[in-house]
């Protein structure tokens, strides 16, 4: 077949085994046959991953423009299953599965218990929020365990009469290359080879139902933004008694214009008259928890930080400062008494 196996599968050259096998799939279940597809076309593209599913005849059609020494790239040689090797029918096998719904193969007990999902929201709180700590509820809808028939599905257990309690069924299909049979979970009992006499009314033999509900969180003093909170087991509750999921909250807090952060302290500007800055002062300062005098010592800089002892924010017995950043207030003219000051001052400096 002399047709362009990465055209065939809308693939480019560059592309990964996983991207070649997902075109594949997406192709051979639209051309199938018993999906109402062409046969010829599914020929084709079976033949082209025939191909490209397989690195060493890939990197042979790569470099010399054919998978065989022949010239074909999907001659089906060497023993293939209409075009595809021993070592290619895996994915072939899979494709049947997508079709039909076949979950053949399964060793694991599907009624074991199971863990629940995680749930995840996103809070918004205030920067005031943030220090002080704060409580919200959020409501969500998420899986409770089902007490109604204490989180086992139903009463009067009893063997599957579908599968005869293996958990399995054998499936025929007709297919271009003959009948294919393959093992599928039972249908009846969801492989687990046992159903009830009386199934629950509450979760259907879910062992859980879905509800809505609040789920009350409490943001601890100090929390910052971007940090998460996680709430162990307040996600959705697990199937067949298994354990409960988290429930993660991602915190987002609002800027605040009189306030900044660094660590636990507490930043924030203040102009001081430039002269009082450097004859010295006292200046009240508003602080998160209240109103502290602060001393502004004689030559004070500008930009200068001056703090506030454990005026920050307080959290795990930790308390960080209220930093003032000193900024020069300068004076909106110069007078010419003023201008002489200045000039007697520069003298003796």
């Amino acid at each position: 077949m002399s047709d362009n196996p990465y055209k065939i599968l809308g693939v480019d050259k560059s592309a990964s085994q996983a991207d070649i096998k997902k075109a594949y799939r997406a192709k051979a279940k639209q051309h199938h046959p018993d999906k109402g597809g062409d046969e010829a076309e599914f020929k084709k593209i079976n033949q082209a991953y025939e191909t490209l599913g397989n690195e060493q005849k890939r990197a042979q059609y790569d470099q010399f423009g054919s998978a065989s020494q022949q010239g074909g790239f999907g001659g089906g040689q060497g023993g293939g299953f209409g075009g595809f090797s021993a070592q290619d029918f895996g994915g072939f096998e899979d494709v049947f599965s997508s079709f039909f719904g076949g979950g053949g193969g399964q060793s694991r007990n599907p009624r074991a218990p199971q863990r629940g999902s995680d749930l995840e929201v996103e809070a918004d709180i205030t920067f005031a929020e943030s220090v002080t700590g704060t409580t919200k509820k959020f409501s969500a809808r998420r899986y409770k365990a089902c007490e109604a028939c204490d989180k086992k599905g139903g009463t009067g257990e009893k063997t599957c009469p579908t599968c005869g309690g293996s958990g399995q069924v054998t499936q025929t299909f007709q297919t271009p290359f003959g009948n294919v049979q393959q093992k599928a979970t039972c249908g009846t009992c969801h492989g687990s080879g046992k159903t009830f006499e009386n199934l629950c009314k509450v979760c259907h033999g879910e062992t859980r139902y879905e509800d809505k509900t609040t789920i009350e969180v409490k943001i601890p003093a100090g929390i910052k933004s971007g940090q998460t909170l996680r709430m162990r087991q307040d996600g959705d509750a697990g199937k067949f008694g298994g354990p409960a999921g988290d429930f993660y909250v991602h915190i987002r807090v609002a800027d605040d214009k009189a306030w900044e952060r660094e660590g636990l302290d507490l930043i924030q500007t203040l102009e001081v008259p430039v002269f009082e800055a450097l004859k010295g002062t006292e200046v009240k300062v508003k602080t998160f928890w209240g109103h502290e005098t602060l001393t502004v010592p004689a030559l004070t800089a500008d930009n200068t930080r001056l703090k506030i002892k454990g005026e920050g924010i307080k959290r795990d017995g930790q308390k960080g400062d209220h930093v003032v950043i000193i900024k020069h207030k300068l004076p909106k003219k110069v007078s010419k008494k003023l201008a002489d000051l200045l000039e007697q001052a520069a003298k003796e400096a």
